[in-house]
């Protein structure tokens, strides 16, 4: 009798243990990576300032900096195109995102100005059909 009270309870223990949702790992995932790595070294004239997770879009979003001569609206406006499709490329490649992929999530790049923060260089939204 208490070695099948014993066995009910270990049951019963495991299957009430918390299974953590995708939205709730893309949540802790960027929050993690924020507080370990960000920001991060600029590589190329671009570096990562902060990741987050925004609930309501199911949106994880990379906040980032442009320095030197990438650190010019002129650059990037005439530059857009091919820096959403290297951003495109560059996220469908990522085999660390393909959970977040395959879990629908979507993608947002939040690019500010290194010399001036407040001057927001390039922004763009990657809904989750466009990149599968």
């Amino acid at each position: 009798m208490k070695k099948t009270f014993i066995l009910i309870i270990s049951v019963l223990v495991l299957t009430a243990c918390h299974h953590e949702t995708i939205d709730e790992r893309a949540k802790r995932e960027t929050k993690e990576y924020t507080q370990k790595y960000c920001p991060t070294p600029f590589i190329n004239y671009t570096r990562t300032d902060s990741m987050t997770f925004e609930n309501s879009t199911r949106t994880i979003i990379y906040y980032c900096s442009f320095s030197d001569k990438m650190d010019n609206a002129v650059i990037i406006n005439k530059n857009n195109k091919k820096i959403i499709d290297g951003l495109k490329k560059g996220i469908s490649d990522n085999t660390g995102i393909k959970g977040y992929i395959d879990g629908g999530l979507n993608f947002r790049y939040v690019v500010h100005s290194h010399k001036d923060p407040q001057e927001i260089l390039f922004k763009h939204d990657f809904n989750n059909k466009e990149i599968k």
